[in-house]
């Protein structure tokens, strides 16, 4: 059995809303490695940046594509149910290796976490720049999932 594996994601709110909508089904990322360390059926936690700052929601991992830049704008463009649009692809142009990963069941919290919220529990927490794993017992994730499952 393949462990799951979490990774904090910051995004715009233009694109998180995408997402959420299901307007988009792949989110694009810059990358160096040839071999990312996430995988299908990983989560992902969005991060909504600019003047949101809150872990607004999340996404399962579907396919995950990687290769040279031209060829997963190549390959993502000719699929109109990408819901990708120019400016997704402008976001990784001139880089040498793109990261595409299909969103699969997107998630929005009923209550999401504001960055505030996060320092109080965890001072120093700084909100990831890039994708970027998590482990399970991180006191950011922990708070993240329990409020976002709360109900009231």
């Amino acid at each position: 059995m393949k462990s799951v594996a979490t990774f904090l994601m910051p995004i715009k709110p233009k694109f998180a809303y995408r997402i959420f909508t299901g307007i988009k089904k792949y989110d694009l990322r810059k990358t160096l490695e040839s071999k990312p360390p996430i995988r299908t059926g990983d989560r992902v936690i969005l991060y909504v940046s600019e003047g949101v700052k809150a872990f607004m929601g999340e996404y399962t991992v579907g396919e995950v594509i990687i290769g040279p830049t031209n060829y997963i704008i190549k390959v993502l463009s000719r699929n109109p149910a990408s819901g990708l649009s120019n400016e997704d692809f402008e976001y990784i142009k001139g880089s040498p290796l793109a990261l595409a990963m299909e969103v699969v069941n997107p998630v929005l919290y009923r209550k999401p976490v504001d960055l505030k919220s996060a320092l109080r529990i965890v001072p120093d927490f700084k909100p990831p720049l890039r994708l970027q794993r998590i482990d399970d017992y991180e006191p950011i994730l922990v708070m993240v999932i329990n409020k976002a499952r709360t109900s009231s």
